[in-house]
């Protein structure tokens, strides 16, 4: 068992678990600057969260690596669970990767809350806005079919507003 790579394993979660924290907090700022329509801000931040997204892809593709070298599967064969992976670690590393794993996937699960959340608050304020737009905007009498056959909703193609939403 190379134990560089177990200590590189952890310094990587270690990593991902502090990338975690920021990418939380600016999953929050983006929830902000949209239910105080600040696109400014929420452009600003959504760059700052993409790039931390590629950092965070880069240094889970690292993870894979060391997982696959510590327990010795070749590139061919499917990256190795954590489950595998912690009963290769030296018995001095278990305990701290498995405590820094436990912390990454809680923060994984407050990210994908975030995210829900979000999407939440989008769908219905765009339900709510289609609404208003059905009901204010003469619509199509025709009935247009989708190519699966199902009955697809008249939406405006041009909209012209003088004030802002």
């Amino acid at each position: 068992m190379d134990k560089k790579a177990a200590a590189d394993l952890l310094a990587i979660l270690t990593s991902q678990n502090e990338m975690l924290d920021s990418m939380i907090e600016l999953q929050k700022l983006v929830r902000q600057a949209v239910t105080e329509k600040n696109w400014v801000d929420l452009d600003t931040t959504l760059f700052k969260l993409n790039e931390l997204t590629e950092n965070f892809t880069q240094l889970e593709a690292k993870r894979e690596e060391f997982c696959c070298q510590i327990c010795g599967v070749s590139g061919s064969q499917p990256v190795p669970s954590m489950h595998q992976v912690s009963t290769m670690l030296p018995e001095d590393l278990r305990p701290l990767v498995k405590d820094v794993l436990h912390q990454v996937r809680r923060k994984l699960s407050i990210s994908k809350v975030e995210n829900d959340a979000l999407n939440d608050y989008i769908g219905i304020t765009k339900e709510f806005l289609q609404e208003v737009f059905d009901s204010v905007i003469p619509k199509n009498r025709n009935t247009v079919y989708s190519s699966t056959g199902s009955v697809i909703k008249p939406v405006p193609e041009n909209l012209l507003f003088n004030t802002v939403l």
